[in-house]
């Protein structure tokens, strides 16, 4: 029986921000992606997002224990329009999941173009070929997920570690969709509706910080989660079936399996074979006096790992039933719609919380070859946003409130479009995403001007944020209104003006221009790029003066970090490369902002991490031998008088606000790290000779100087994770006696 009685699905759309790597081996070399995203993955999603909220309750209820929500493989969900390589009558009218492929899908002849039942009978005489993949339930479309290989240089850990070591990976584009539904279970119905609100406002807090599968160092993983309707977040049914669901007494049906099975035979090993007596015990123990009866079956045996997120260290492999196997059954007794949602209910095997071991019951397909399906690619549809939609309260129930409206119907508007219509009420507020603010234009200095021309009134864009890069409507620029361009000249002399001529509005007589004063020629100018104000808004150009700030900024405080942990080499010797390693983890940690990582890095080194339960200290505290040797470890800094320990150095990011001033104390200075104020005097536009003024210590221009005071965070965090970095290295290599160049020791 279920643990609780009560039990309902909350489908979940996950749209890939970045690249996704899913390990299919333990291999240390090489990583192939899944096609698919595993429960155990989700869980670790959830658990890290419940733990950088604080919400310990919910870790131990939710993911620890195990017996509120049971987690379910992601596969790729087909939408509506979004591949524009699908012909159009091959288009979904909704959309649709794509499920491992039946195993008793076969294609016969080499390049055959049909599919059959091989459980219904095959010709002896002609070759069969597994239909591998992911298709939809109707097998109307398969999924074709788009993945990228890369070869790249990397130190071993074993071995020589002066010479590079190639590694491969493989892993999913971003842009794609998949859709996984998690079990929840309740005491009754009004908690389980509660409990799905809950997990869909964890969900949208965590919003921008959710992390999936391997390779987090290396910018992989990043997802937006939100419930696949908003309007309805539970749904009775495993999966979305495009067909009744009734099966008369004798009728014949397939259970297919979504899930690696783990299964244990009457020897008590690891047996896939088991999977046909575990279906037959679950219908005797739910189903009694039904008769039930296998007719066929095909079940491969496939390898399963997994990665311990706690631990940070793979899981022993088992043989499990891969997904896609079937058993087909007879029921004497029939079968109901809510007996098979009961029977779903019940997943197959150990570790269910992860995911494994669920199934679902399906008709028996209609005898004789059918066509086989066109491939897709599970592309987010162009209505829809990559980020997840934010929560917005429910309105008050009065006569003249309108609702929300959903993340679909949000387009580019000027002033005459009409306004977006309603969307009913619901018991959870629809979701839309923010729209950032239109950005300010730059104050321009007076320029000539020509006879006067009515002002058009200002438009009101809303940007859209593209969802995929392959999406029809990525590349389609909302429609601004014209109006009449001010052009920015750099500052000079007082310009004379000519005077207005007034235009009389609809009206085709031309005016009489009368005679204006030559304008004298304006003397030349030095030529300075207008840059918009430090503190102004969002523009494209500011936008683009940060980064190239930014890119210029990163090497030098990258060597800079490099410079302090080689000076100090004697003085690291209390300290160990796992230490290090271990810091490094607490600032890797996906965090809200840069001044979060710094706090935690903070707390952690103080030894204050004990008992936090805030997102910027949820990191365990430091054993008292790793205090006192970050308390003896000792860091020169040039230009400062005597060392300093590296627990005070770091410490001192503990309290909140602290990282502008860290990094003003430990900034790369002009006397002994020139490198940085002239990388940024490279890409400083406000500087017409691309040189360090002279006129201020730091050797930075103004703007550049109100950059870095914006930036702190950002640079403190790059400086303090590179220190980390490049002080584990040096003593690895002081442990395998080999000399850093530049060292002390």
């Amino acid at each position: 029986m279920n643990p609780l009685p009560a039990t309902g699905y909350l489908p979940l759309r996950y749209v890939l921000t970045d690249t996704l790597a899913v390990r299919t081996s333990l291999d240390p070399l090489r990583i192939d992606s899944e096609h698919s995203i595993g429960g155990r993955a989700q869980r670790g999603m959830l658990a890290a997002a419940l733990r950088r909220a604080g919400r310990e309750r919910e870790l131990l209820d939710w993911v620890a224990r195990g017996d509120r929500i049971r987690f379910a493989p992601a596969y790729p969900r087909l939408e509506p329009g979004a591949d524009p390589g699908l012909p159009a009558d091959s288009a979904p009218a909704r959309a649709l999941v794509a499920y491992p492929a039946p195993a008793h899908l076969y294609t016969p002849g080499k390049n055959g173009d049909t599919t059959v039942d091989v459980f219904a009978g095959t010709d002896p005489a002609t070759p069969y070929r597994a239909v591998r993949g992911h298709v939809t339930l109707d097998r109307s479309l398969r999924a074709a997920v788009r993945t990228t290989a890369e070869q790249y240089l990397g130190r071993s850990r074993t071995g020589d570690r002066s010479q590079g070591v190639p590694f491969f990976a493989t892993t999913v584009d971003p842009g794609q969709v998949f859709e996984a539904r998690w079990q929840l279970l309740a005491a009754d119905g009004g908690s389980l509706r509660d409990l799905a609100e809950r997990v869909a406002e964890v969900l949208d807090e965590a919003d921008g910080t959710l992390t999936l599968g391997s390779g987090g160092t290396r910018a992989h993983g990043g997802v937006s989660v939100a419930p696949a309707d908003p309007r309805r977040l539970l749904s009775p049914d495993r999966v979305a079936h495009p067909h009744p669901r009734h099966w008369p007494p004798g009728a014949p049906l397939d259970l297919l399996l979504l899930s690696p099975a783990l299964l244990v035979g009457e020897e008590g090993q690891s047996s896939p074979r088991a999977l046909v007596p575990a279906v037959l015990d679950l219908l005797a123990r739910r189903l009694p006096g039904s008769g039930a009866r296998v007719l066929a079956h095909h079940v491969e045996a496939g390898l399963l790992g997994a990665y311990h997120r706690g631990y940070r260290g793979p899981m022993a492999q088992r043989w499990a039933a891969v997904p896609g196997a079937v058993v087909r059954l007879r029921l004497d007794g029939g079968l109901t719609a809510d007996q098979a949602r009961d029977l779903e209910a019940h997943p197959l095997g150990e570790r269910v919380v992860d995911g494994h071991g669920q199934f679902t019951l399906l008709p028996v397909p209609p005898g004789g070859p059918r066509p086989l399906a066109p491939t897709a690619v599970p592309l987010a549809s162009a209505p829809s946003t990559g980020r997840a939609p934010a929560r917005v309260p429910p309105a008050p129930a009065s006569a003249g409130a309108v609702p929300a409206v959903p993340a679909a119907s949000v387009v580019p508007v000027s002033p005459a479009v009409p306004t977006v219509p309603a969307v009913p009420a619901s018991p959870v507020a629809p979701m839309v995403p923010e729209a950032p603010e239109a950005p300010e234009a730059p104050e321009a200095p007076a320029v000539p001007v020509s006879p006067a021309v009515p002002e058009a009134p200002a438009p009101h864009v809303v940007p859209v944020v593209s969802e995929s890069p392959a999406s029809p409507a990525a590349s389609v620029p909302p429609v601004i209104p014209a109006s009449p361009v001010t052009p920015v000249v750099p500052e000079g002399p007082t310009v004379p003006v000519a005077p207005t001529v007034p235009v009389t509005p609809a009206s085709s007589v031309t005016p009489v221009v009368p005679e204006a004063p030559v304008v004298p020629v304006v003397p030349e100018a030095p030529v300075v790029p207008a840059i918009p104000a430090a503190t102004g808004g969002e523009g494209g150009l500011e936008e683009l003066y940060d980064e190239l700030l930014w890119n210029a900024a990163s090497r030098p405080v990258r060597d800079h970090a490099r410079s302090l942990a080689r000076d100090s080499a004697r003085g690291l010797a209390p300290l160990t490369p796992s230490l290090l390693g271990r810091l490094r983890e607490v600032v890797g940690h996906p965090h809200r902002t840069p001044e979060d990582a710094l706090t935690a890095l903070g707390r952690t080194v103080s030894g204050r991490a004990r008992g936090r339960a805030d997102r910027a200290g949820t990191h365990k505290a430091l054993h008292d031998r790793a205090v006192r040797a970050l308390a003896g470890a000792r860091l020169s800094r040039p230009g400062r008088p005597g060392p300093v320990s590296v627990q005070s150095w770091l410490g001192a990011l503990a309290d909140g606000g602290a990282a502008a001033a860290w990094w003003r104390d430990n900034r790369p200075e002009p006397p002994d790290s020139p490198a940085y104020s002239r990388a940024l005097a490279a890409v400083d536009l406000s500087l017409t000779d691309g040189l360090p003024p002279r006129d201020h210590p730091s050797g930075l221009s103004p703007r550049a100087r109100v950059w870095e005071r914006r930036a702190a965070p950002r640079l403190a965090l790059l400086l303090a994770s590179s220190w980390l970095s490049e002080a584990g290295r040096v003593l690895r290599a002081a442990q395998e006696g080999r000399h850093e160049p530049g060292g002390g020791g």
